[in-house]
């Protein structure tokens, strides 16, 4: 994910370079439209600049781990995030949306759970109502509770239900 947000933060530059260059081509001077809409190119290569920053210093799963979660969940999803809030960054290995519930397995830095917890339920509670959050310290912790959990066949409301908190999810992730 960080090579796509630095793809993307040089395609940004580049439409927004190519843009004004196109205009003083053009009209031989830099007060045009043209310069206009590369300036305007900044502002969604702010946005990756910022995720860059929020990526750079974060590790990404192992593919090992990934493969093991991915391969003890039915069709549900399983997203490698972080996640930021107007007031913290918060960081989770995987979120993993199934059975009307949003499980969290945490990526071992220190987390205030309670935050996690109420900034999830607070995203998804617009989309998807009676969704419930859980927070694990790890996938092992998890694939116990997995394991015990009874396994039922999603309705397609349900399955449309899923599909709109894991877009929302996928929203607020960086």
């Amino acid at each position: 994910q960080k090579k796509f947000q630095f793809a993307m933060l040089m395609l940004y530059v580049l439409i927004g370079v190519g843009l004004f260059l196109i205009g003083l081509a053009v009209h031989k001077t830099r007060a045009n439209l043209f310069t206009v809409l590369g300036i305007l190119m900044v502002l969604p290569a702010a946005k990756r600049v910022i995720a860059l920053v929020l990526m750079v210093p974060r590790k990404s799963v192992e593919k090992e781990r990934f493969e093991k979660v991915q391969g003890a969940l039915p069709e549900s999803a399983a997203l490698l995030t972080v996640f930021t809030s107007t007031e913290k960054v918060m960081s989770l290995d995987f979120v993993i949306v199934m059975n009307k519930n949003v499980y969290g397995i945490k990526d071992g830095k220190k987390t205030d759970d309670a935050y996690v917890e109420k900034y999830l339920s607070e995203t998804i509670s617009a989309a998807a109502r009676g969704y419930r959050v859980q927070l694990f310290e790890n996938e092992e912790a998890f694939l116990k509770m997995l394991k015990r959990s009874e396994r039922k066949e999603e309705t397609a409301e349900e399955r449309s239900l899923q599909e709109k908190v894991v877009h929302d999810l996928t929203i607020i992730a960086v």
